[in-house]
């Protein structure tokens, strides 16, 4: 496992390298644009049922004032610019924070006026507000002091509107001043290479006609990622699926890594990472984005680990479980750093976390292809190799598009990613990239694997399920339901197992004399290890009381027996030789003292069996008289825990054994009070001599 070392020390150590290469870089300057004389006004001809695209040049100024927005205002000083392509393209890159638009419009005086004017706004970096002839007539998302913008653009439906965003009522047809006060939001470690201001072309025209304009923008984005919506539809269908039937079962951890790797992609969607534009603010979109990746990365690690059988590589798992911490905790981070309102000031020290916090989880997002590697090594069938193909693929993609994002803006001129994104065919009118099609394909590999994987885990459980009714049918054996007859004795017994089969035995042999060995005990443990462990005792009770009706010997040779043969495991064990006439002599290894008519006996203390294998046990004798009663029982009925945590405890035990009851009615009792381990209790009553 050097290799495996070496790989992660070289993750965790290139974070530095990255912090290097990629400082938070200085803003260029704004570009002084020589003033101009204002444009010549737009005419707007034809308006009414068509719209007209409000183009060319528009004076342009950087800074803010609300006086701006004054039809009188005299704008010929200002600079000119081009709408369509944001403003740092054109001369005022790494300028964040407000510019002003204005544009003179002409509607020609012989045009229809029973119509409303209306404007319609495509995508701007990042909100803004509309002014008409120096009148506020609507916006996209709220500029500071409180700014609200959002991660994708143009909207399709405005918060808050029945309209589509971006389509504003300008009233009677006239003609004015338009005037536009944009703001484009501080800047994050991926930023594009270039944003501010009006992103496309705006457009007048009737109401009815921008509304469609509005409406048609909402259709082809909705067309343009109906391929996507399918996958996160599936997605999300199978991750319910999973989520629930892990709800069922929790010990199946693969269905819980699964439902989470499912559930991702649809976060990512929704969140507005994946284009839905309008639906969730920026500062949240963004805080969570990196959160969903860190997730996903770590479901998709942990069920790699389970589906490709790399569970048994211990070093593997844990360094595994380091990266996964690291990851979220460090997006995490991240994401907190939205909470503060950096759109006041110091935006830089905000780029610089934004780095920090960034840069270490992209880098480990490589762990996936670490894995896939190693699985590669392994024997696999032809699914589980579609699965590390088609996550191999996947990996090496998100890493390769996260690692070029950070440098995107920063002109490291890495185009790999420009390359993987570019529209191979199309389907629908949804565009189809390499990105999406590996998505398919772990998608159908996943799906495919993990329900090979239930099928496998379903026989396995029909394997264990079959052990167990063997088991159980063993040890039915082994515990005696029909007691034999000893004179002058009534005897009652009671088992009842915690699970399918249970620690817990004894055994009633009649002797020649009339009298009895008696042997109650419990293994540690439980289920199927406890029930074999039983099986064992049993065996060797039997072949020792052939031999020796001496408790003390029978135990010590019991214990020599059993001494490594219990896997670090041991078992507490009372014998007792009954007489005829009421004489007992018990000795006991580590096991609970029988009640006389709810009195404790007193008996010697001693190490249970198999932990020392020259152990000593000594014998007591006891005698019952006509009509006593001598109970014997296992911890689980002293161990009985209620709903509240309360147990069922030695009083309650002398309590209720200081009334004759047999040992199905003690057993019932413990049940009802709250069973946690196997409860075996025996009831001696001596008629007399």
């Amino acid at each position: 496992m050097f290799a495996l070392d070496w790989i992660c020390a070289c993750l965790v150590r290139s974070m530095a390298f990255v912090l290097l290469c990629l400082a938070a870089p200085g803003l260029g300057a704004e570009n002084d644009v020589a003033a101009s004389a204002t444009p010549a006004p737009l005419v707007l001809e034809g308006l009414g049922r068509a719209t007209a695209p409000i183009d060319g040049p528009w004076q342009f100024h950087t800074g803010d004032d609300l006086a701006w927005a004054s039809a009188g205002l005299d704008d010929r000083k200002w600079e000119r610019i081009e709408v369509g392509k944001p403003w740092e393209a054109q001369g005022h890159y790494g300028h964040t924070g407000f510019a002003w638009y204005r544009r003179h419009l002409v509607i020609p005086a012989g045009q229809a006026k029973d119509w409303q004017l209306a404007l319609f706004v495509g995508g701007v970096d990042s909100a803004y507000e509309v002014y008409w002839n120096g009148a506020f007539v609507g916006r996209v998302g709220r500029v500071p002091p409180d700014p609200v913008w959002y991660i994708a653009k143009p909207e399709p439906g405005a918060v808050g509107s029945s309209q589509p965003a971006g389509v504003f009522r300008l009233g009677a047809p006239q003609s004015g001043v338009l005037a536009i006060r944009a703001w484009m939001a501080p800047l994050v470690l991926f930023s594009p290479p270039a944003g501010g201001g009006l992103l496309s072309v705006p457009r007048a025209g009737s109401m009815e006609a921008v509304t469609g304009l509005g409406m048609a923008a909402s259709n082809r984005w909705i067309l343009g990622n109906q391929f996507n919506l399918l996958v996160v539809v599936l997605s999300s269908i199978i991750g319910v699926l999973a989520l629930l039937t892990w709800l069922r079962n929790r010990e199946r951890t693969m269905l819980f890594w699964l439902a989470l790797a499912m559930f991702s992609p649809g976060e990512l969607f929704f969140t507005g990472g994946g284009g839905i534009p309008g639906l969730t603010p920026f500062r949240v979109s963004y805080g969570l984005i990196g959160v969903v990746i860190g997730l996903h990365d770590t479901a998709l690690w942990f069920l790699l680990l389970a589906l490709l059988g790399l569970n048994g590589q211990k070093q593997l798992v844990r360094w595994t479980r380091i990266f996964a911490i690291t990851e979220v905790g460090f997006d995490v981070l991240d994401g907190v750093l939205q909470l503060f309102d950096w759109s006041r000031g110091h935006a830089h020290f905000f780029l610089l976390g934004d780095l920090a916090f960034t840069a270490l989880p992209v880098l480990l997002e490589f762990w996936g292809l670490v894995l896939v590697f190693a699985a590669l090594r392994k024997r696999q069938d032809a699914a589980r190799w579609m699965l590390a193909i088609s996550a191999l693929l996947v990996e090496l993609m998100q890493a390769v598009d996260d690692t070029t994002g950070i440098g995107w803006r920063w002109r490291t001129h890495w185009t790999f990613d420009a390359h993987l994104r570019t529209t191979l065919f199309a389907i629908g009118g949804s565009q189809v990239s390499a990105y999406d099609i590996g998505d398919v394909l772990l998608l159908i590999s996943i799906i495919y694997v993990a329900w090979k994987y239930s099928g496998e885990q379903s026989q396995r459980q029909i394997l264990m399920e079959q052990e167990f009714r063997s088991a159980q049918e063993l040890q039915q054996l082994l515990i005696p339901e029909a007691l034999p007859e000893l004179p002058g004795y009534a005897v009652s017994s009671a088992y009842r197992p915690a699970q399918e089969v249970g620690g817990d035995f004894f055994q009633l042999m009649a002797l020649a004399n009339g009298g009895a060995l008696l042997v109650i005990g419990d293994v540690s443990g439980k289920g199927l290890p406890a029930a074999m462990a039983v099986a064992l005792i049993v065996g060797a009770i039997r072949s020792t009381a052939e031999t020796s009706d001496d408790p003390a010997a029978m135990l010590a040779t019991l214990n020599r027996r059993l001494h490594g043969r219990l896997r670090g495991g041991f078992a507490t064990c009372l014998a007792m030789r009954l007489e005829p006439k009421g004489n007992c002599v018990i000795a006991n290894a580590g096991h609970l003292p029988p009640f006389l008519n709810g009195e404790e006996v007193e008996l010697p203390a001693a190490l249970p069996l198999g932990l020392m294998p020259d152990a000593d046990y000594e014998t007591a004798e006891l005698r019952m008289d006509g009509g006593d009663r001598l109970t014997l029982y296992t911890d689980g009925l002293l161990e009985a825990r209620n709903a509240a945590g309360e147990l069922f405890g030695f009083e309650r035990i002398a309590a209720f054994l200081a009334v004759a009851r047999g040992a199905p009615e003690v057993a019932d009792a413990a049940q009802a009070f709250g069973q946690d381990d196997d409860i075996t209790v025996l009831t001696l009553t001596f008629a007399g001599a």
